[in-house]
């Protein structure tokens, strides 16, 4: 099934494969979310049908959703009483009053305004003789009075709301943004609809017999819904801002620009449908799927969100590992509060690794502080690298250069039959990296050394591996806060141009590699060209560049010839 979302008038609906998840502000000003199971339907990407089924399903199920909502809205037994229930009967009144109400008066505008007003007014304009003109007049005139009716009702003080949460669950769904919003949404495909179907039924104007009109007109109706969509589905995809400011002439009858608690709502839906959360509401339980949703506002909007963050600071709430984060029902008030305090905490800039004391690295708890850089993901890729080379070529012995946390150097440990040897010059981050070489219970020789100056002649390896400084001294005070208050100068400082460690590293490492010894680096952005032309002019061959997760140049690795 494709990606559908429905909007509320206090929430939206997001509907996927077999399920579908509801996100709403309840009477009382709660945010709430449930999920379910719908059947699946099969032909979604059979040209023309899929119109229908857009059409017809997305009706079922705004009706199917609509009834969770109510269920989902209902308070606990405990709290039920007459008064409640009295309540809730003339709500459930009212509702159904409303209903009949506006059917009553869709009637009424149908037969008097496009049937007869825009008859009269046809007749007036054009001969009743010339029977295209005057059907092509009152095509025009029923087509416009049914765009005028769609204009009034977006000016409705109880459509706001509904029309905000049709644009929130776009945004999301799509991740575009305001401006950038496609067409195929289901009440413009709705609006769409209405207003072409009018136009050529009435342009066409059947009159065989009542019978005979009803059917033809239905086919054509049908017909007509099976052509919108697929004439969406096509400038849905297409680039041109012509298009999309021609498409602008429905979209803005049925889209309001939304708030951040319509945004977070909405992306309580797209969370829960996403992660599978199961969630189980009390009076004092908080949805999951809630606390991600404002995580990610808080974090995005100081340009600060990364998806790992957020498990990151759930699980360490929680005290529970990543992986378990989907079997949680619901949060407390106190651990929402607490997570949205760290959220606050992140959002200023402070590293999650200076408010926890620690990153997971590799499957291992690294203790960190500001004697040591926090290793970072990209730190990771070179660590894989490293583990495989060791691992393909059977090498016996490697030295982690700058080793700071002793975060590489105990994931090689931890992952491959070898003789690891650690070295910094800092005292202080070594005393970091032996602690944390022994609560990983990893055996690591650690050597105090400002490069190789610690180490003999003889003292030979298979591969040696560093990330070390590479930020030009000039701009460590442009870094931004999380960076340069954090992390300390010792571990970022590159020299003048950045390159002072790989220059040196590549003149020595030779001296300390045994025949056919490998060399790794990680690099900073836009230094890998000319770490690896080091490395070529230093005698190195098979000089190797991979990118990082972001698809930036992060590791540069030879062979010494």
């Amino acid at each position: 099934m494709k990606n559908f979302v429905f909007p509320f008038n206090n929430g939206v609906a997001f509907v996927k494969d077999e399920k579908y998840s509801l996100a709403f502000i309840d009477s009382d000003g709660q945010k709430k979310v449930c999920s379910g199971k719908v059947k699946a339907i099969k032909g979604w990407n059979v040209f023309f049908w899929r119109g229908l089924l857009y059409f017809f399903v997305g009706i079922v199920l705004y009706i199917k959703l609509l009834l969770v909502e109510d269920k989902n809205n209902d308070r606990p037994k405990d709290e039920q009483n007459k008064s409640y229930a009295k309540a809730k009967n003339i709500t459930y009144f009212s509702n159904y009053l409303l209903l009949f109400a506006f059917v009553f008066l869709a009637f009424l505008f149908g037969f008097i305004v496009l049937g007869f007003v825009a008859n009269f007014v046809s007749d007036k304009i054009v001969d009743e003789q010339d029977f295209y003109l005057h059907s092509f007049i009152v095509a025009l005139l029923r087509t416009a009075f049914i765009y005028i009716s769609f204009l009034a009702l977006r000016f409705c003080p109880f459509m706001q709301s509904f029309l905000r949460f049709n644009l929130a669950g776009q945004i999301i769904l799509d991740g575009q943004t305001f401006r950038k919003r496609p067409p195929l949404n289901f009440l413009n495909f709705v609006v769409i609809v209405c207003l072409f179907s009018t136009f050529v039924i009435s342009l066409i104007s059947i009159n065989v017999s009542f019978v005979a009109n009803f059917f033809i007109n239905l086919a054509l109706f049908l017909l007509l819904i099976c052509i919108s969509y697929e004439i969406l589905f096509l400038l849905a995809g297409c680039k041109s801002r012509f298009i999309r400011d021609l498409c602008f002439i429905t979209t803005f009858l049925v889209e309001l620009k939304p708030n951040t608690t319509q945004l977070e709502v909405s992306n309580m839906a797209k969370i829960e449908l996403e992660n599978g959360f199961q969630n189980s509401y009390g009076e004092s339980e908080i949805p999951l799927s809630s606390v991600f949703a404002q995580i990610e506002t808080k974090l995005k909007k100081a340009e600060k969100y990364e998806k790992s963050d957020a498990d990151w600071i759930v699980a360490n709430v929680l005290n529970i590992g990543r992986g378990q984060i989907r079997l949680v029902k619901s949060l407390t008030k106190d651990q929402e509060r607490e997570i949205l305090s760290i959220a606050n905490r992140r959002a200023k800039g402070e590293p999650l690794s200076s408010i926890f004391g620690y990153v997971d690295f590799y499957g291992n708890k690294i203790l960190v502080n500001k004697k040591v850089l926090s290793p970072r993901m990209e730190t990771e890729l070179l660590t894989d690298e490293v583990i495989k080379k060791i691992k393909k070529e059977k090498l016996g012995s490697v030295l982690d250069l700058c080793t700071g946390s002793g975060a590489i150097a105990i994931a090689i440990k931890k992952n491959c039959q070898i003789e690891v040897t650690a070295s910094d010059i800092s005292k202080s981050a070594l005393a970091v990296a032996m602690q944390n070489a022994k609560q990983n219970d990893a055996k690591i020789n650690f050597a105090q050394s400002d490069l190789f100056k610690a180490f003999k002649k003889s003292k030979k390896f298979d591969l040696i591996v560093s990330n070390p400084p590479y930020i030009k001294s000039s701009e460590i005070e442009k870094l931004e806060r999380e960076v340069k208050d954090y992390d300390p100068k010792l571990a970022l400082d590159g020299g003048e141009d950045g390159y002072q460690f790989y220059r040196e590293i590549v003149k020595q490492a030779p001296n300390f590699l045994n025949k056919k010894g490998y060399l790794f680096f990680e690099v900073g952005l836009g230094q890998a060209k000319t770490v690896a032309k080091l490395m070529k002019e230093g005698n190195f061959v098979d000089i190797k560049v991979q990118n990082d997760y972001n698809k930036i140049e992060r590791i540069v690795y030879g062979r010494i010839d």
